[in-house]
């Protein structure tokens, strides 16, 4: 599995001969780069210059910008370690989805814009929001909160790119079924897709938790669930009156979870319930789970109760 080098061949284009460059890379990446330049870097259109090629040369001159693709560049001269995780994500997915298209993984880079796009058969991914914490004055200077910082790391780039991927597939099951345990199981099947295609994950990556919020997370488990209960969280169908329990942040700031609280608790119940519904129900497929949409059937087959 190689990874498209968008960034690269962007950056690469000779300024002297831009026109021909940019119809290079467009014959290569097709619409791709089309929504790149209007979606991502916010370029308007023009229908006079439909590959905004007047743009891209101010954009290839732009100091900070190019100084930036140089960072990223230097930074990940090498990604076979990645290619390699998303090669073996890749091979579980094609043996557990068979007739399922392959995405191809292109990186690009948006001044700190995202970190995954998916743009139809492509899972790409944003290097420049993978820059390791010792570039942290990048990201303290466009006012990125430090739980965030700590996550822009090296080892999530594969976990997020499958975790986008899981996203682009599923995600809507917990838009047309607005109720909080279908946020919850939709939130945790992401999580173990992602865990199933890459298996040597640790749930601290899996979850962006630092030691202690994974410790927290694991030893209050039955006061979570027996906090959902009370307060008749489950079948609430407002996302207003419960996202809290799904945002990341430093804690789960949600009345009544302690200020030393893991973030993202709904989340991390949502996964310990798929869990358990796969440990009882061993003859259900991956394939199976990610489609099931009767999240009612999951949480009592799963026969969740956290002790």
């Amino acid at each position: 599995m190689k990874l498209k080098r968008f960034d690269r061949e962007l950056f690469a284009i000779n300024p002297v001969n831009i026109e021909q460059g940019v119809l290079n890379l467009y014959k290569q990446y097709g619409a791709f780069y089309q929504s790149y330049a209007h979606d991502v870097l916010n370029m308007p259109e023009d229908p006079n210059d439909t590959l905004f090629i007047k743009p891209m040369k101010l954009l290839l001159s732009y100091k900070p910008l190019v100084e930036l693709e140089q960072t990223v560049d230097s930074m990940y001269k090498d990604l076979t370690g990645v290619e390699k995780d998303l090669s073996h994500a890749m091979s579980v997915y094609k043996q557990e989805f068979p007739a399922a298209n392959i995405p191809s993984f292109v990186t690009f880079i948006s001044e700190f814009g995202y970190a995954n796009i998916t743009y139809d058969s492509s899972i790409c991914i944003g290097l420049d929001m993978y820059m390791n914490k010792r570039y942290a004055e990048y990201y303290r200077a466009y006012e990125f909160p430090e739980f965030m910082i700590r996550k822009l790391q090296p080892e999530y780039i594969a976990p997020n790119a499958i975790k986008a991927l899981a996203i682009s597939k599923y995600e809507s099951q917990s838009t047309k079924d607005k109720r909080f345990l279908a946020t919850m199981i939709v939130e945790g099947k992401v999580r173990y897709f992602t865990k199933a295609l890459l298996p040597n994950l640790h749930d601290s990556i899996l979850m962006g938790y630092t030691v202690t919020q994974l410790k927290w997370s694991s030893e209050n488990e039955p006061q979570m669930w027996t906090h959902f209960i009370e307060k008749k969280l489950l079948y609430k169908n407002e996302p207003s009156q419960f996202m809290r329990y799904f945002n990341d942040g430093p804690f789960t700031s949600a009345d009544g979870v302690p200020p030393d609280s893991a973030p993202m608790i709904g989340t991390w119940a949502g996964l310990q319930i798929v869990r358990s519904y796969m440990r009882e129900n061993p003859n259900v497929t991956l394939k199976e789970l990610m489609e099931e949409t009767n999240f009612d059937k999951i949480l009592k087959l799963s026969k969740y109760r956290p002790k």
